[in-house]
C-alpha cells in the first residue's frame, strides 16, 4: 500500500486523504468499495461454480437414463391404438417435456456459474448481428414476427468474444419473441440498430410484447427472477454477465410510445484496430 503526504511548513507530514476534497474522497472510496463488492462476487461465483460443475456431474447420468427411457416408452406408446394411445401420449409428451427443461435449467445454471474462458478478437458487431438475424428469420417468420433493422454504416470495430457475444443477441432475440407471442400481437415487430455514442458503441433491442412490468427493470437480470411461465430465470443473468464481461453495460425498459420493451447495451469500442481482408 502507499501513502501519500504532503509536506506544510510548521505542520509537518499530512496524507492527501486529509487535504483532498470530500467529493473525491467520496469518489476513491466509492470505486473501492466497487472494486471490493466486484472481487466478492467473483470469488461467490467460483465457489458456485464448484458445486454446480458437481451437481451437474452428478444429475446428467439419470437424467440421461430417464430421456432414453422416455424416447421409448413414446415408441411403444406409438404402436398402441384408439384413445390410450392418445392419453398416454399426452403424459408421455409432458414428462419428455419436463426432461428437457430440467436438463436446460442445469446448463444454463453451469454457464452463468462457471463462464467460459473468454477469446476477445477485433470484431464487426453489425455482422455478428447480420448473423443473428439470418439465424432467427425462419423462427421469426414461423410466428408472424418481423425483424427491422437499422445498423449504422463505418461503425468502429469492437473487441469481443464472438461465440458468447452471439449468445446475448440471440438470447435478447428469442425473449422479444416470446414476449411477442405472450402478448398475442398480431404485427409482431422486434427491432434492432446500432450507433456509435459518446465514444462507445450503442445496440438497441426492442419489442412490442408483454413489456416489463414497473420496477422490474433490474430485478429481471437477477438470477432464478423470470416473468415468463416457462422461464429458468437465468438467461438474462447470464446476458448481463457476458456484457460486463466485455466491459459493457446493459439496461432494460419499458417503452413509453407502446407495449413492449427496450434493452440498451452499450459497449467500449476497440481502439486503433484494423480489420484485415
Amino acid at each position: 500500500t502507499i501513502l501519500l503526504v504532503a509536506i506544510f511548513p510548521g505542520h509537518g507530514m499530512m496524507p492527501m486523504e486529509m487535504i483532498l476534497e470530500p467529493s473525491a474522497m467520496t469518489d476513491r472510496k466509492t470505486r473501492r468499495e466497487q472494486l471490493n463488492e466486484e472481487r466478492e462476487r467473483r470469488d461467490r461465483l467460483a465457489y458456485v461454480g464448484t458445486l454446480a460443475a458437481a451437481l451437474v456431474h452428478e444429475m446428467r447420468t439419470p437424467l440421461n437414463a430417464v430421456r432414453m427411457n422416455v424416447q421409448m416408452l413414446e415408441e411403444d406408446v406409438g404402436a398402441l391404438e384408439g384413445a390410450l394411445r392418445e392419453k398416454l401420449s399426452r403424459r408421455v409428451g409432458r414428462v419428455s417435456a419436463e426432461t428437457e427443461r430440467l436438463v436446460k435449467t442445469l446448463e444454463e445454471f453451469l454457464t452463468f456459474a462457471r463462464p467460459p474462458r473468454l477469446d476477445p478478437v477485433p470484431s464487426d458487431i453489425n455482422h455478428i448481428l447480420r448473423e443473428v438475424i439470418e439465424f432467427s428469420e425462419p423462427e421469426f417468420r414461423a410466428a408472424a414476427v418481423r425483424i427491422e433493422a437499422a445498423l449504422a454504416d463505418d461503425m468502429f470495430p469492437v473487441v469481443l468474444d464472438h461465440a458468447q457475444f452471439l449468445h446475448v443477441m440471440l438470447n435478447l432475440f428469442r425473449n422479444a419473441r416470446e414476449a411477442i407471442d405472450e402478448a398475442h400481437e398480431a404485427d409482431g415487430v422486434v427491432s434492432v440498430s446500432t450507433r456509435e455514442y459518446d465514444n462507445r458503441i450503442e445496440i438497441i433491442v426492442t419489442d412490442n410484447g408483454t413489456g416489463i412490468p414497473a420496477g422490474m427493470e433490474e430485478k429481471i437480470f437477477e438470477v432464478f427472477f423470470t416473468t415468463k411461465k416457462k422461464g429458468t430465470g437465468l438467461g438474462l443473468g447470464i446476458v448481463r454477465r457476458i456484457v460486463e464481461d466485455h466491459g459493457g453495460t446493459i439496461c432494460a425498459e419499458g417503452r413509453t410510445d407502446a407495449r413492449g420493451a427496450r434493452f440498451r447495451i452499450m459497449l467500449p469500442r476497440g481502439k486503433f484496430l484494423e480489420f484485415k481482408d
